[in-house]
């Protein structure tokens, strides 16, 4: 059993809500995930119950402390991170309005139409680093005000995901700048809501939260909070921050130069930045990060560990560690290129490096030599191409990585690991800590309670490598040989996909 003092970062997620607990160097003493509800009550309409987040965390923060046997006092901070772009109404008492409409949700296209019709895309991109999409948060508001007028002027403010548990477990309603500045409404360079976004869409500047830093103290423990959840009453809350950039502080990611790499379904490239540069080509967002000071780009690359997931559900019924195993032995015997098989993991349409709505997933160059390993190596060779391709992207933009830091569930193959050191160059590391997101926000909980005295220090003491996968110089020149073969064959079947679709 180790020994107090505690950090606890609770990560609440789509699906399900983490609490976890950390000791000061980052170990991890133990964790508790309950899950919560997704309503579709429309095709295209993806609803949470912040009621809902609330009963999660609290549930897992105290099963949490019976299964450790950890008291509350041993905690002496506490953090949350959360999925972004979801809003929740609260009126004066702090009572919801509705349900929160999340990021899955497709419902406000019309209301960012609207919001373009207003504000140039160039305007909203040079003002908050983002995009024009709807995912974001502006358009969600603007939705309620149009179609739930009865419920828009009983707004007293708007909140965020984890700004709601925060709520809960605090009394405070406030934001911190990371969850802030995926809103587009937020001046990024000048770190205040924006007037003229605000004016133009009609959304009030007074029902948006009051933004702190995500390592400042936000709130302490309530005693309601406190009978709920077993924590101590008075223990600091700091303010916490969005999923994306809690995973990368968790993964040891904070200064220029490094590169996060969080995979999953998709694959999320999260690179910070001294100082905002808004991309005018449109395919990274530029947002705050939670440690002090630093921006960061965020890209995403589509159906990466899905492809994989899709081509194994193909190949057998069984889906175990060890068919993975299995098949990661046999790939490891494929030479390099997959003589002459590649795969383009397009499933859903293709996002970063060359986003294209209309692209799919393609195999090319099947010859009938080709076995079960090839095409296992061929998915593991295409995702690693396509993240050699954000690299260029970002330095084509002026940004130079030199270290890449990989969480999530692809690290899990070690081949995997390989191939994307030799294909990309570089050296990869794997951090020990795989929840990334709630040892970052843990790690946000430990300067705002004053544990660690900066978050250089935070992270030298928290965040240790597991292992570190060096490229093959000789086989990253070949890998660079057949990325140029591979580029040209997609230009000609980028057009396949144009006459098509």
């Amino acid at each position: 059993m180790y020994k107090p003092p505690y950090l606890l970062g609770i990560d609440s997620g789509t699906s399900a809500c983490k609490a976890v607990l950390f000791t000061l160097d980052g170990k991890i003493v133990g964790k508790a995930s309950v899950q919560h509800k997704i309503y579709y009550p429309q095709a295209d309409w993806a609803e949470q119950d912040p009621e809902d987040w609330w009963r999660a965390a609290s549930q897992a923060i105290k099963t949490l402390l019976k299964e450790t046997g950890v008291k509350g006092e041993d905690i002496i901070g506490v953090s949350v991170d959360s999925q972004r772009e979801a809003v929740v109404p609260l009126d004066k008492e702090g009572k919801v309005l509705y349900r929160s409409i999340i990021w899955l949700d497709n419902r406000t296209i019309p209301q960012q139409r609207k919001i373009e019709s207003i504000l140039s895309r160039e305007r909203i991109l040079e003002m908050t680093g983002l995009p024009s999409d709807y995912i974001f948060s502006a358009s969600k508001i603007l939705w309620i005000k149009e179609n739930l007028p009865e419920v828009f002027n009983r707004v007293h403010v708007i909140l965020f995901p984890k700004d709601y548990i925060i709520f809960k477990l605090t009394g405070a309603k406030a934001t911190d700048y990371s969850m802030a500045s995926r809103t587009m409404l937020l001046d990024l360079r000048k770190g205040k809501w924006s007037e003229e976004i605000c004016e133009a869409i009609g959304v009030p500047v007074d029902i948006l939260p009051e933004i702190k830093g995500s390592w400042e103290v936000i709130g302490e423990v309530s005693r309601e909070a406190s009978e709920e959840t077993g924590l101590k009453s008075g223990t600091p809350v700091a303010a916490g921050g969005g999923d994306r950039p809690c995973e990368a502080l968790g993964a040891g990611v904070f200064k220029e130069g490094s590169v996060c790499i969080g995979t999953g379904t998709g694959t999320a490239f999260e690179v910070p930045l001294s100082e905002p540069r808004p991309d005018k080509s449109y395919r990274f967002d530029c947002c705050y990060h939670v440690a002090p000071n630093m921006y960061e780009y965020e890209g995403v690359v589509n159906s990466t560990g899905a492809s994989l997931q899709w081509l194994i559900e193909l190949l057998s019924k069984e889906t175990s560690p060890d068919f993975y195993a299995l098949l990661e032995e046999e790939a490891s015997k494929v030479s390099p290129g997959c003589d002459g098989l590649v795969f383009y993991p397009y499933l859903w349409g293709a996002r970063l490096p060359k986003p294209n709505p209309k692209a799919r997933g393609v195999f090319l160059g099947i010859l009938r030599s080709h076995t079960r390993a090839h095409l296992f190596r061929a998915v593991l060779e295409g995702v690693a191409y396509q993240y050699l391709g954000v690299l260029k992207a970002l330095r084509e933009m002026k940004v130079e990585v030199s270290e890449v830091f990989m969480v999530g569930g692809e690290t899990r193959l070690r081949l995997w690991n390989k191939i994307k050191a030799d294909v990309t160059g570089l050296k990869i590391k794997i951090p020990e800590v795989t929840d990334a997101a709630a040892l970052g926000s843990a790690i946000l909980a430990g300067l705002a309670c004053g544990a660690y005295s900066s978050v250089e220090k935070a992270v030298e003491e928290a965040v240790r490598i597991k292992e570190i996968y060096e490229p093959d110089l000789e086989l990253h020149e070949k890998y660079l040989e057949l990325y140029e073969k591979y580029e040209k064959a997609y230009q000609v079947v980028e057009k396949v996909f144009s006459a098509i679709y």
